[in-house]
């Protein structure tokens, strides 16, 4: 047991929070931990392949972590009662004024935590600049947020925020130690911010009609 593997353990727990976005108020208990069980071994099996088989560089994890979490979980979401889920429990689809004031709360230790994380399994040449990318998206991504959220709403919408404040660190993940230009981390995060408040505020209420 070492630094890495907490490391490592973290970014499995990581995409596991991931998957529960698109299973919150669909699956009792049971069924959550049977998942998180399930999907550790997927997760350790894909961060394998892509990392000793394909030799993919990933710094942040948004490929190997936030991708997988988000399509495991969709996965998983497709066999476990959706209509039911929308039918009889709608209200459960929804937040309500407790849970977004407990997500404000996440929202903002995740904002602090997210350079640290990008930059844990980066070379120590290029943890600087993994940091200041980092700090430069979420800072831009809460622009784009805030912006599409009086936008689409004439409002500053705390949903829409909680959801998108934090793309600009998902979006710019892989490429953190590459990007060496403070304008173009800045503008990715916003571009991240942005997409992820119109999907928030447009496409869940549309996929919802749908299923």
């Amino acid at each position: 047991m070492d630094i890495h593997s907490l490391v490592v353990g973290d970014f499995a727990a990581g995409s596991c929070m991931i998957c529960y976005g698109a299973l919150l108020g669909k699956v009792d208990l049971f069924q959550m931990w049977f998942i998180t069980t399930l999907q550790i071994v997927f997760y350790g099996l894909n961060e394998a392949i892509c990392i000793e088989k394909f030799h993919a560089i990933d710094m942040g994890g948004s490929m190997i972590i936030h991708t997988f979490g988000c399509y495991f979980g969709l996965a998983a979401s497709y066999f476990l009662q959706r209509k039911k889920a929308l039918k009889e429990h709608e209200a459960k689809c929804v937040g309500g004024y407790n849970s977004q004031t407990i997500a404000t709360f996440g929202t903002i230790f995740l904002y602090m935590y997210w350079p640290s994380f990008n930059s844990a399994a980066a070379p120590a040449i290029s943890q600087q600049r993994v940091v200041v990318n980092t700090c430069l998206a979420i800072s831009g991504s809460c622009l784009g947020a805030l912006a599409c959220a009086r936008l689409f709403c004439m409002k500053l919408e705390m949903e829409i925020l909680l959801n998108a404040t934090l793309a600009g660190g998902v979006i710019i993940g892989a490429a953190s130690d590459v990007v060496v230009s403070p304008g173009l981390a800045i503008i990715i995060g916003m571009g991240g911010g942005a997409i992820s408040a119109f999907g928030f505020a447009y496409l869940s209420e549309g996929l919802r009609k749908h299923i």
